[in-house]
């Protein structure tokens, strides 16, 4: 629903600059063919954003991506610059064609850029110590999350993720969530199964996110994931070693189990796999959180929005419990990213006793 009322504002504010765009354009005695012209331009435009976000194959199709994305920046900056340089504006000819021209040029640029950035996969390694009351050897995984398979990743960057993941495939591979989303087909899923299942890799676990179950037949696609190497668990732990377990939440969106329910009075130490980093839910056994969702705010200025709802938005955080988030190896809705990366994570943990 939210992500709904979102797309919904963001339509809004996209028709109001089409309408500021039109003024704009009467004022500076642009023609009324002209103008007609630029407004069939900026209705079919329209029309290719929300065949994107309607919930149908044909929008998870990387040419209608890749069309809604070029019709969103052009929209955007034609307008930015309408506005911007309306002072020196007419009506002639050559004055239009050269804002056209400028604001297509603009427009290639920020989206082969952005476009680039969201397909290139990019491998971080960090290291972590945390305090604990027991001496657990160091502990190795590799993290993704938020992949929305469909829209960045697909084809050559499933096959790019799978290189990445087994040149460490021992290590136990770790999905927080968003594997899929609402403009997931069914084949696409499949893809990235078939990918794993031939993979070498070892130990795959998943927890679901919120775009899960966006998803209206949800159930069906994890049922493909049954079949599947990949272990989906909801309110689950698994043990790492002794005295330590590891935790797989349901996602906060769905109804699950308290955390305190789930850890009870357990003098085990905890490392928690939670989608979304709201970090509300306290428990003295949880050493660290996990978690995706934010994307980094996957455009540069985003990322001071997605800070109002998350204390953590990316990286790591000193809070209580400690919390890395990562910024995702996938983008939602579109093939996008400014200032962000798509990341494979590896993390190392140590540990040290609590008394140094």
């Amino acid at each position: 629903m939210l992500l709904k009322f979102i797309l919904i504002l963001v339509l809004i504010g996209i028709l109001a600059g089409l309408v500021l765009q039109q003024r704009v354009l009467q004022r500076c005695r642009v023609s009324e063919k002209i103008r007609r012209q630029i407004q069939i331009f900026d209705c079919l435009a329209v029309f290719v954003l929300i065949a994107r976000f309607m919930p149908l194959p044909l929008g998870s199709t990387e040419l209608v991506q890749i069309l809604a994305l070029a019709c969103l920046i052009m929209l955007v900056i034609s307008t930015l610059i309408l506005v911007l340089v309306q002072r020196w504006c007419s009506g002639k000819t050559v004055w239009v064609l050269g804002w056209l021209l400028c604001s297509a040029l603009l427009s290639a640029g920020v989206g082969v850029i952005g476009w680039q950035q969201a397909r290139t996969l990019v491998v971080h390694e960090t290291q972590l110590t945390l305090t604990s009351q027991f001496n657990h050897d160091d502990l190795h995984f590799t993290v993704i999350s938020d992949l929305h398979l469909g829209t960045a990743i697909q084809g050559k960057q499933i096959d790019s993720l799978i290189r990445i993941l087994e040149e460490t495939p021992d290590q136990p591979v770790l999905i927080l969530g968003d594997l899929f989303d609402e403009y997931t087909t069914p084949s696409q899923l499949q893809q990235f199964i078939d990918k794993i299942n031939q993979s070498q890799l070892k130990t795959i676990y998943m927890i679901a996110g919120n775009h899960e179950y966006h998803q209206r037949f949800h159930e069906a696609y994890f049922q493909q994931l049954q079949a599947s190497r990949i272990q989906l668990l909801r309110d689950q732990s698994i043990s790492l070693g002794e005295h330590l377990k590891l935790l797989l939440r349901q996602d906060r969106s769905q109804p699950r189990q308290s955390l305190d329910e789930l850890i009870g009075n357990s003098k085990e130490d905890w490392i928690v796999l939670d989608h979304q980093p709201k970090l509300k839910e306290k428990n003295p056994a949880v050493l660290l959180q996990l978690s995706g969702h934010t994307h980094a705010g996957q455009v540069v200025p985003f990322s001071l929005a997605v800070r109002i709802a998350y204390p953590c938005v990316v990286g790591h955080c000193d809070t209580s419990p400690q919390a890395f988030v990562t910024s995702g190896t996938g983008t939602w809705g579109l093939p996008f990213r400014l200032g962000t990366d798509s990341e494979v994570l590896r993390v190392t943990l140590h540990f040290k006793p609590q008394s140094e």
